[in-house]
Formats: C-alpha cells, structure tokens, sequence
C-alpha cells in the first residue's frame, strides 16, 4: 500500500492541474474520457500528465442549454486543447486558471431526437435529427464519437446526414450530436448498430450461395444440455453467438416410434414436435423452444443470416406450426428460382433465414425448401480420416449449394474424433480439394464439436 501511496503521489508531482468548474446545470465530457466532470463532482481537479490532446463538448441538463465557455479562447459550441508533453511538464504542480462551461436556464425546454437507419445493401447508414422549441443554424455529427476526426455538418433543416458506415467496425457504436444556433447549444449522444452482414462488410455484397457458413452437425445435441452422445459441445445460442450460421436439426413428432418400438416421447399430445438424434430418450426440446432461440438471436443480431438444414419426420404443417408459435416464420426466406439475392438483400428485406429440409415441397409452404433440390453433399458416414472422400451423395452436383461434410461418427460423434479432423492443415485442404473438385465453394462447412479446432477461423478466413 505505501508503495502504491507513493506511486500516486509522483504521478500527482509530476502533473498540473486544469480544472474544470460547471455554471448552471449540465456535464462536461471530454474525447479521451479521462477528463470528464460531472455536475455533481465540480469543481474537478483534472490532473494532466503527458500529452493534453482532448476536445470538450458541454451537456445541459433538462431544461438547460449550454451558453459558452470561460477560459476556452472564444471556441464554442466545442473546446479543444493541444498542448504537447514538454508544455505540459513546464508546469508540473501548478494550477492552471479554470475552464468553466456556462450553463443556462431555457425559457423552453429543447429537445433533440435521433433516428438511425442502416441499409446492407448501399452500405449507407442514414441520421435524422429533429428538434422541438429550439432552431439550430449548425449540427455537427461525430459518427465515431469526439475522438475520431469524422465530422459531418449542416446548417440547414431538414438535418439528415447520409454516412458510409463501412468506416465503422461492425458492432454498437455511439453517436454525438451538438447543435447550437450561434448562442446556445445542446447535445446529445445516441447509440445504433451497425450489424455488416455475418458480421462483415463485404460480404453483404455476395450471393447467398457465394458464401461459406459453419455448420454444426446435429446442432441441437449438445452436452451443454445434458444430450447423451451429443456431436456438439456449445448449445444453440452459443454456437450462434461465436459465429456458427448453418444449424442441422432433426425434428420428430412425440407420438411415433423410434428405433426401438417405443414412442418417442410419451404422455405428452403425440403431434407435439420435438427436436431430437434419433431416439429421443437421449435427448430432447420442445421444437417451438429450439425455434424460439433462433428467433432471439436474430431479433438480437439484425445483419446474420442463419440456414437451417431440417431432417424432418414431421408433417408440414406441424413443422410451420412450430415456427409460427416460436415467431420465426416472418424471417423465412423463400427462393423464387434464379439467382440467389445477396446477403445485403436478405437483410434489408428481413428475409434472413433460409429453411432447407429433406421431405418434398408443399406449395402451402413454400419457405420450407427441399434441400437437394437446391444443395448436394459429400459422404457422411466417415468412421476414419482415410473414409473422407468429395464424391457427391444425395443432391445433383449441379445445384447452387454444397454442403460439405466433414465430421467423423463411431455409433456416436465425440470430441476425440473431432480433435483428428477439425484442425489445420487437414480441414483447410480438404475444403480446397473439394471445392476444386467440384469447381464450387463449399457453402456449408458441416462438422462435430464446432468448439475443438480451426472450423470458425477457417471459414473467416476463406470467405
């Protein structure tokens, strides 16, 4: 403790002091975010030490607005300082004269709003801001926030700006806005989200059959469930959430026999649907409860598209049922023939799920897709690496997607046998030898265990 006692008390030798003082009611924020002062905390010390690189913007409270700055050269709305090291170090110990930020009450109570839409397709993310009882002459934008030097203004309304959000890094990110009519001024900050597309830029530009999507192989049988004999080790949403966007999911009906004679799932109503591997004594959900987080995901993650590849013994009707009740049917997307839209274009249109299963189609549903007539795959009943082969099974090579198998199965998959094949170099050649051999890219990268090895990182990196 004494050490740590003296450490502050050097770095409090070696810094001078600019401190910041609030008149009225309102915030002081800073673009470092070190040199904030908050109305409640003023009059705060604000310790320098090295470079003092920082812009600040004043925040009125409710009812307030900001009038301008004392000790800040006549700068308004912002204040900005540069004042290199060495300047710094000359006043070691000292306080400087205080930066005051003026604060008045308003005869009304100004507001501002913002509004962001995000467009995948022109890349374009659009801010509109309004206002009520205040008419500004100047709105300035920090798209990156006050520390980047990505300024937008415009001194006429309507106040809408039209930004190329692939500036910005997919994610959340936070918006200033300052507006002032050459007296008074008030800001704001507002949050948006700009999702890319898989979580990427680029490729929203690309077909949907122009992308490579990890897919985990019996999706739903997970040992984060408690499955018995699971191929996977993150459940659902969590293999969602690290990158995963193909799901294949088997889908029973309760009331039908399994392998053994015996009902699926007993005591419940036998048109109930339930995700399950074959005998669902080893594990089950509730198909409506699978759907449903997949739902969750997708009204949390607006720019993924997500597929899933349905092994189904239920009737059409019981499956839409399922999807109607978890609130996912209004993402299904459906392929007219032709061309595939790009990914962008699935995500404008809100059409970002596709549904590939292995029964024939009914015209009633028509999001519900027959996977081989869209998709072919390689061989699935690898029990060694040497059974590996790009020899096509179901599905014409012809069609748009391939999924490519890659995953090894002794009566059940585990992680030891994931840990022979889902690694580098062993995946990435195998992807490139298939893909040559088919002269087609392999859509859905198809594997055990998406936890163990190189699956996510390889398929970023090839896309």
């Amino acid at each position: 403790m004494r050490a740590l006692l003296l450490l502050a008390s050097s770095i409090l030798a070696a810094a001078c002091s600019h401190p910041l003082e609030i008149v009225g009611e309102g915030d002081i924020e800073s673009s470092t975010q070190k040199n904030d002062c908050a109305l409640e905390a003023q009059p705060c010390a604000n310790f320098v030490v090295g470079d003092y690189r920082v812009t600040y913007v004043a925040d009125p409270r409710p009812g307030w607005v900001f009038t301008g700055w004392d000790g800040c050269a006549g700068q308004f709305p912002l204040c900005a300082f540069d004042v290199s090291a060495d300047r710094v170090e000359r006043f070691a110990g000292q306080t400087m004269p205080p930066l005051r930020a003026l604060f008045a009450n308003a005869a009304l109570a100004p507001q501002m709003s913002v509004a962001t839409d995000w467009s995948a397709t022109s890349g374009l993310l659009t801010v509109e801001v309004t206002f009520t009882d205040f008419s500004p002459t100047r709105v300035q934008l920090f798209p990156a926030g006050l520390a980047g030097d990505w300024v937008e203004e415009d001194s006429a309304a309507p106040f809408v700006f039209r930004l190329d959000s692939t500036r910005l890094e997919p994610g959340m990110h936070t918006l200033r806005v300052v507006a002032d009519d050459g007296a008074e001024a008030i800001s704001d900050t507002a949050m948006f989200v700009v999702p890319g597309c898989n979580g990427r830029h680029d490729l929203c530009d690309r077909r949907f059959d122009e992308v490579r999507y990890a897919t985990t192989h019996n999706a739903m049988s997970s040992s984060a469930r408690g499955w018995n004999g699971p191929n996977q080790a993150w459940d659902v949403p969590a293999q969602l959430a690290m990158g995963v966007r193909g799901l294949m999911l088997d889908t029973y009906r309760a009331g039908d026999l399994n392998l053994l004679g015996l009902v699926q799932v007993p005591d419940v109503d036998p048109d109930s649907a339930y995700l399950c591997h074959s005998i669902c004594a080893i594990g089950k959900q509730p198909l409506v409860d699978g759907l449903a987080e997949i739902r969750t995901f997708l009204d949390d993650n607006p720019g993924a598209v997500v597929t899933l590849i349905l092994e189904s013994y239920l009737s059409h009707s019981l499956t839409a049922a399922a999807f109607d009740a978890a609130g996912l049917t209004p993402y299904a997307y459906v392929h007219g023939g032709g061309a595939w839209p790009t990914l962008g274009q699935m995500v404008d249109a809100g059409s970002r799920l596709v549904v590939l299963q292995d029964v024939a189609v009914n015209p009633a549903y028509p999001w519900l897709m027959n996977v081989w007539s869209h998709a072919f795959e390689t061989h699935f009943s690898a029990a060694v690496p040497e059974d590996f082969s790009c020899a096509d099974n179901r599905g014409s090579p012809g069609n748009d997607l391939f999924i490519f198998n890659h995953f090894l199965t002794d009566v059940f998959g585990s992680p030891a046998l994931a840990e022979q094949v889902n690694h580098n170099p062993l995946l990435q050649e195998r992807i490139a030898e298939c893909e040559s051999t088919h002269g087609a890219i392999a859509n859905f990268v198809t594997v055990d265990f998406v936890d163990i090895g190189d699956t996510l990182t390889t398929i970023d990196e090839l896309n």
